[in-house]
């Protein structure tokens, strides 16, 4: 795959019950040195990475299932034959930055007639766009351009036509629930990874389980029968563990038929750190969304691990698994690894991004929501990220599946 330093990010898109209905594919080129500077022809860039997003790569292996929100500069809107994709599974975005003129309705009409969905982005409200906005399905509104005064306003005067409205730029779960209770359809931000933490309530069971489980199989001080005990007595855990080794995704000559067996021929590292993912995707009541994401996040650490030559790839993938924990158990971060016999490294790369795994963690979450100046690993540039993201998302659709 030949990328010349092109990309696209991803940027999920949440409906009420947090679960992804699409994803903004965020084109942007970079130099070898991670800037955001866009290049300048952005028409030629915007080609390139449509290329790239559904010839090179393909649309599926980006957002699977999921819409795509793609944005459009002025010159895509007016010639209709520049779009290389067809309505399926797109949706179409109009920047703040186009003029909105009679021209730019009668060519967004034709999208419209052509089946393709439109969002305003970064929308302004002003009654003159009325013709506009009957167009639109989806209206994004910039929760840091305007007040909260002004979002409540928005959104009475735009709920007054019928279209769908996306909260963007979404920094914390205190703006997502006044968002959402206010009756957006849709929202978009990095709130994602500041979940609501739930105070004053006994962890339900089977979290309580997952965390027992997580202490055992974590500490190297347990022994081989420990470890087995452990993932065996979650008889949830142990077949799926089972399951997943024998798949084809393992590639092993001989059949597994016991956690024990698996244990002595993949290594006890590896083993714990399998059972400790499918013990946290065990818990059925959040979104599948977020334990894909927690994948990727802990195959990404992993593979940008190997890609610097660094030793102990399987704690760069605990770091990446157990960022997400909080959101996973609905508690604060700290509280959750107390109990966890972890190795300080791990701890102090989670709690407080230090060291060479917190660093690369720090990358990884950079990347989720397209900051490409926090991908700080030295001689690895942006699109090296890409790659290995769409290696990530691709492992773990594969993983899923199996499952």
């Amino acid at each position: 795959m030949s990328m010349n330093n092109v990309f696209v990010g991803r940027q999920p898109i949440f409906d009420k019950n947090l679960n992804v209905f699409a994803y903004e594919l965020l084109f942007r080129s970079a130099k070898d040195n991670n800037s955001s500077s866009a290049m300048p022809d952005g028409d030629s860039a915007t080609s390139q990475t449509i290329i790239n997003t559904f010839v090179e790569i393909g649309l599926e292996s980006l957002v699977r299932d999921k819409y795509a929100a793609i944005n459009l500069t002025e010159n895509f809107i007016y010639d209709i034959d520049k779009i290389p994709f067809s309505n399926k599974q797109v949706i179409l975005e109009i920047l703040e930055d186009v003029a909105i003129t009679p021209e730019l309705i009668e060519a967004v009409q034709k999208l419209v007639d052509l089946g393709y969905i439109i969002a305003l982005d970064d929308y302004i409200y002003n009654p003159d766009h009325a013709p506009l906005i009957k167009l639109a399905k989806i209206i994004k509104i910039d929760l840091m351009s305007i007040s909260k005064q002004e979002l409540v306003q928005h959104f009475k005067e735009l709920k007054k036509y019928d279209v769908e409205l996306l909260a963007e730029k979404i920094e914390t779960f205190q703006e997502f629930e006044f968002c959402r209770k206010l009756g957006f359809d849709y929202f978009q931000g990095y709130f994602l990874s500041k979940p609501q933490i739930v105070k004053g309530e006994k962890l339900p069971t089977n979290r309580l389980t997952v965390l027992n489980l997580l202490s055992v199989v974590n500490n190297p001080d347990s022994d081989t029968d420990d470890l087995a005990e452990a993932i065996n007595t979650d008889v949830a855990t142990s077949y799926r563990l089972l399951k997943l080794i024998n798949s084809a995704a393992f590639g092993l000559q001989r059949k597994i038929d016991s956690i024990e067996q698996g244990i002595l021929l993949l290594g006890r590292k590896q083993l714990a750190s399998w059972a400790s993912m499918l013990a946290m995707s065990s818990l059925d009541d959040r979104p599948s969304e977020i334990l894909r994401t927690t994948m990727v996040r802990a195959k990404m650490c992993e593979l940008i691990a190997e890609k610097i030559n660094a030793q102990n790839l399987e704690s760069f993938f605990t770091v990446g698994m157990f960022s997400a924990l909080d959101l996973l158990l609905q508690r604060p971060l700290p509280e959750l690894l107390k109990p966890l016999p972890l190795s300080n490294d791990i701890i102090d790369a989670l709690l407080r991004r230090e060291g060479i795994m917190g660093k690369v963690l720090t990358s990884v979450l950079a990347y989720e929501v397209s900051d490409w100046d926090n991908i700080l690993i030295d001689n690895l540039t942006a699109n090296d990220v890409f790659v290995i993201n769409i290696e990530a998302v691709t492992w773990a659709g594969a993983i899923i599946d199996t499952l």
